[in-house]
């Protein structure tokens, strides 16, 4: 009897002190479509701006180019990661893909905006690629440095 008294309590207080963890969403339906509406028009007015600020055609003709007389970043082959012949739009995410290839840009008001590609060493692990890149002029860009972050898939 004392052991299921003891269980009974332990399983109280288990479910009690998870059920302060628990986070609940205290928005309403209206405030989620208000927050949507302004991320949906974040994304558009980004798309906009990066449009007009960028030939792609000659985002692509630079990509290749710095590729071609880099080569190698450290002991990584950078002309591993495709290519593609367009950039494609990734609707309210606010990056672009061309192939192995992401384009970011922060602030698409700025001249400051990345490259990107996943090396991956293992199955679980890898590097992140990063060619740091200013915009001198709609279809002129210049590298500033390459970069390389850790990541690894972490299983729970």
């Amino acid at each position: 009897m004392k052991n299921m008294l003891r269980i009974f309590l332990v399983a109280v207080i288990a479910a009690f002190t998870c059920g302060l963890f628990v986070i609940t969403d205290t928005t309403t339906p209206e405030e989620r479509e208000a927050q949507r509406k302004a991320q949906e028009r974040q994304a558009c007015e980004w798309d906009e701006t990066i449009q007009a600020r960028y030939d792609f055609t000659a985002l692509t003709k630079f990509l290749k180019k710095t590729i071609t007389e880099k080569k190698r970043w450290k002991d990584i082959d950078l002309t591993k990661p495709k290519i593609a012949d367009k950039w494609t739009y990734h609707k309210g995410g606010m990056v672009l893909t061309s192939g192995d290839w992401i384009f970011r840009a922060p602030n698409p008001k700025e001249d400051k905006f990345t490259l990107t590609f996943s090396f991956h060493k293992d199955a679980k692990s890898g590097l992140e690629i990063t060619l740091n890149c200013t915009r001198k002029s709609k279809g002129k860009f210049e590298l500033i440095d390459i970069t390389g972050d850790d990541w690894e898939i972490v299983e729970m």
